[in-house]
């Protein structure tokens, strides 16, 4: 894996610098952001494959409606909150973006280097598993979708007709459970392209 990058979604600044800190401290790149808005648009610009967001933040949008909005664009990244909110309906509510682990504060170094290392691997195995799920060509297909190139592109590279690249595409979307969003399969492979 490259570049590890995490995004740090804490509203208190002095608690966002700590764990940026401690996790560069273990070789992360880390980037960090004290609201909703700035969250968004460190997401867009950063590409984090990990995120570590506060449920409660100190405004109108909380740390699980920011969750919800990046499943909904990106939803490439890890989330693990991190929060001194213990409520079962908070935590249920939180559990329905399916975040990747839930940390109570005070949070210790050891726990938060164990989670985001445990949260890394998962990525990988996720990524390996790409490997094993994909025939030959669908890899391949997949590894020039990343460059950008387009399927008439992809087709006189492989001598293959524009028609093949297309049913590959297809069966590649159906394989990794992608939406049928417009780029779904492009923003994927970019995002695995710089893991």
């Amino acid at each position: 894996m490259a570049e590890k990058r995490i995004l740090i979604l804490e509203d208190e600044m002095l608690q966002a610098l700590d764990l940026s800190e401690l996790l560069q401290s273990e070789g992360y790149i880390t980037e960090v952001a004290d609201s909703f808005e700035i969250g968004i648009k460190a997401v867009k610009e950063f590409k984090p494959q990990l995120i570590i967001c506060d449920i409660n933040l100190k405004a109108s949008h909380t740390g699980i409606d920011f969750a919800k909005e990046v499943n909904a664009f990106y939803p490439l990244a890890e989330i693990i909150f991190i929060t001194a909110i213990t409520k079962q309906s908070i935590v249920e509510e939180a559990q329905e973006t399916e975040p990747l682990n839930y940390i109570v504060k005070p949070w210790k170094e050891e726990q938060i280097k164990v989670t985001v290392h445990l949260a890394f691997q998962y990525i990988e195995s996720k990524n390996n598993d790409v490997k094993e799920l994909l025939t030959m060509s669908e890899y391949k297909i997949l590894k020039l979708v990343a460059k950008q190139y387009s399927s008439k592109e992809i087709a006189n590279l492989l001598f293959v007709s524009e028609k093949t690249v297309k049913n590959h595409r297809h069966n590649i979307i159906q394989k990794l459970n992608l939406t049928n969003e417009p780029n779904s399969l492009l923003k994927w492979a970019i995002h695995q392209s710089e893991i």
